[in-house]
C-alpha cells in the first residue's frame, strides 16, 4: 500500500517577535551602567545550558513565550466539499469479494490464451488476487467463492508470467493456513507444482513453484504422504543440485526444516537411503556455495544426526565422503561472524567422529 509522506516535519519560518516580547538571548543578563535601569528587576531568564540536554531544555523554555495560543475555528462544510470528501472516502473503500470475483471471471478465459497473445490483462488479475489473499480470512473466502478453479488452467498456461504468478498466489494461500493447505492437496495441485520445480523452462516459475511446495509442506503432516507418493524428495534433491542459487537455497531450507522435525526417524531413513548425506557432503566440499546454503546444509546434517541417529551417523562416517576433513577445513575458513556455522561444525565433528566405538555399539 502506498503511504503518503507528511511535510509536518519541515520547519516553518520563525515569526518576528512583537515589541512586547523580545527574543531571549543565550547570554546572561548584563549589568547596565545606566543607574535608572540598574535598579529595575531583570526578567526571569532560562538557565544557561551546560550540555546538549540542557541546550534542548533552554531552547524549549526560550521559545515557550513566543508560542501564541490559537483558538480552534470550526466552520460548516459547504456541499461541494462534502461531496469531494465523500468521493475520496469511497475511493479508499474496496469490496474485496467483488474484486476477487472480477479477477476470477477474467482468469476463467485464460484457457483460450495463445502463446503469442498479450497476457497483461491476466497478469494484472493475478496481481490483484495476490494483493488480498495474504490475509487468512480472505484466503479462505477465495476458496469458498470458487477461486481455486483458476489454478489448473493458469498453471498449464503457455505464458510463464501467468504460471509463476499463479504459483505465488498458491504460496500465499498456503502459508500458515491449514485450511487452504488441505484444499490445495485435495485439488491435485501438488504434483503439478512438483513437476514445475523439476522441469519448467522458466527459472522464475521453478522458484515460485518450490516456494509454494514449501508453504504447503511445512506445518501440514498430511503433505508428507503426497511427498512420498509423488517422489517429492527426489525433486528436492535435484533442486539442491541445480545451478539456480535460489532453488538450491529454498530446497536446502525445506529439507533442513523436514530433517529437524520431531519424530521424523522414518523420513530420515528415507533421505539417508536416497543419498542426501552424500550430496550434502559433496556440496560442502565445493568452493562455490554461498553462506546461506552452507548454513542450511550444516543444519540438514545436524537434523539427521540428532539424538545420535545411527543410520545417519554411519553414513556420515563413510571415509569416501571425507566429511571429517571438510568440517575441519570449514572451521579454518569461517570467521567469528559465522558463529552459528562454527558451532554446528564443532558439534557435528564431536558427535560423529569423537567416539566411533561407542557409536557403533549403540
Amino acid at each position: 500500500m502506498n503511504r503518503s509522506t507528511s511535510n509536518s516535519g519541515e520547519k516553518s519560518e520563525e515569526s518576528h517577535p512583537s515589541s512586547s516580547a523580545r527574543p531571549l538571548s543565550i547570554e546572561g543578563p548584563r549589568i547596565s551602567n545606566n543607574p535608572t535601569q540598574a535598579g529595575q528587576p531583570m526578567p526571569e531568564q532560562p538557565r544557561q545550558p551546560i550540555n546538549l540536554q540542557g541546550l534542548l531544555r533552554f531552547a524549549m523554555e526560550a521559545t515557550r513565550a513566543e508560542d501564541a495560543p490559537h483558538d480552534p475555528q470550526f466552520q460548516p462544510l459547504d456541499e461541494e466539499r462534502k461531496q469531494f470528501l465523500s468521493e475520496a472516502l469511497s475511493s479508499l473503500t474496496v469490496n474485496v469479494i467483488d474484486e476477487l470475483q472480477k479477477a476470477i471471471k477474467t482468469l476463467s478465459n485464460v484457457i483460450d490464451l495463445r502463446p503469442d497473445d498479450d497476457s497483461s490483462e491476466y497478469d494484472a488479475a493475478l496481481e490483484r488476487i495476490v494483493d488480498f489473499v495474504d490475509s487468512i480470512d480472505v484466503a479462505n473466502d477465495f476458496y469458498k467463492i470458487g477461486g481455486f478453479s483458476i489454478f489448473g488452467p493458469c498453471l498449464n498456461s503457455s505464458h510463464s508470467s501467468i504460471r509463476w504468478r499463479t504459483a505465488d498466489i498458491i504460496a500465499e494461500l498456503a502459508q500458515n493456513n491449514p485450511f487452504c493447505q488441505q484444499r490445495i492437496l485435495e485439488c491435485g495441485l501438488f504434483p503439478i507444482l512438483l513437476g514445475m520445480v523439476d522441469t519448467d523452462p522458466s527459472e522464475a516459475t521453478r522458484i515460485k513453484a518450490l516456494y509454494a511446495v514449501s508453504c504447503i509442506v511445512r506445518g501440514q503432516p498430511m503433505s508428507l504422504q503426497y511427498m512420498d507418493k509423488n517422489d517429492g524428495y527426489s525433486v528436492l534433491l535435484r533442486a539442491m543440485q541445480s545451478s539456480v542459487k535460489k532453488l538450491q537455497i529454498k530446497s536446502a531450507f525445506l529439507l533442513s526444516s523436514l530433517c529437524n522435525k520431531d519424530n521424523s526417524d522414518n523420513l530420515k531413513i528415507t533421505l539417508v537411503n536416497m543419498g542426501l548425506i552424500e550430496q550434502v557432503a559433496g556440496l560442502l566440499a565445493s568452493n562455490n556455495i554461498g553462506t546461506e546454503i552452507r548454513e542450511q546444509l550444516l543444519s540438514i546434517l545436524t537434523g539427521l544426526t540428532n539424538n545420535n541417529f545411527l543410520p545417519a551417523l554411519r553414513e556420515c562416517r563413510r571415509s569416501e565422503l571425507c566429511l571429517k576433513s571438510t568440517l575441519e577445513q570449514l572451521l579454518k575458513e569461517l570467521t567469528p561472524e559465522d558463529r552459528d556455522e562454527m558451532d554446528m561444525c564443532h558439534q557435528l565433528s564431536d558427535k560423529i567422529f569423537s567416539d566411533n566405538e561407542i557409536i557403533e555399539e549403540r
